[in-house]
């Protein structure tokens, strides 16, 4: 079976570009916390700096302050970031891989990986409204920077599902027939 192009797989597409953009965001953002402090370059400091002022991220504000995010209030969210770090990371390379190749067997960890990813931005976004210090528009800010990455893992939890359904499906169908 001769390959498919990405581009001529539009989803694919737009998962592979997903996972392209969320390499450097991880690393230089939200790995940050995982960094010893005397390596984190100040350019970066700044950034994520400028990003908590335009935002008041209060997830980013309490991993900048040096929170211990494996006790407290915010306990779940630093999970989320390690889960991150050691699941979602490597997935977004051998995602990219996978869908530049045209491989299905790629379908089942894009599954995991969509369902795993929807399931811990939910939170983050609905701990946004709860009682914090920030104004309409850094609320906004936030759920416009928030909820594409819960969007696109969810419809990519849903496709990814649908196609190994079909891939069974067909299997099933095959195996009747013989």
């Amino acid at each position: 079976m001769a390959r498919v192009p990405l581009t001529s797989r539009p989803l694919d597409l737009v998962y592979f570009y997903f996972f392209l953009n969320h390499i450097p965001a991880s690393i230089l953002l939200d790995f940050q916390k995982f960094y010893p402090a005397a390596y984190v370059p100040s350019l970066l400091l700044r950034i994520r700096q400028w990003w908590i002022d335009i935002s008041a991220d209060p997830l980013l504000m309490a991993a900048a302050r040096g929170d211990n995010l494996l006790h407290g209030e915010l306990v779940w969210f630093g999970c989320f970031a390690w889960l991150e770090l050691l699941f979602q990371f490597p997935i977004f390379i051998l995602g990219m891989k996978g869908l530049w190749n045209g491989s299905r067997s790629i379908y089942i960890l894009l599954l995991a990986y969509g369902a795993s990813t929807a399931t811990t931005v939910l939170p983050c976004i609905f701990y946004f409204f709860q009682e914090h210090n920030m104004t309409a528009t850094q609320r906004l800010i936030l759920l416009s920077s928030y909820v594409p990455f819960f969007l696109v893992p969810l419809v990519m939890a849903i496709d990814m599902g649908s196609r190994v359904y079909n891939i069974v499906a067909s299997a099933e169908m095959k195996g009747k027939t013989e």
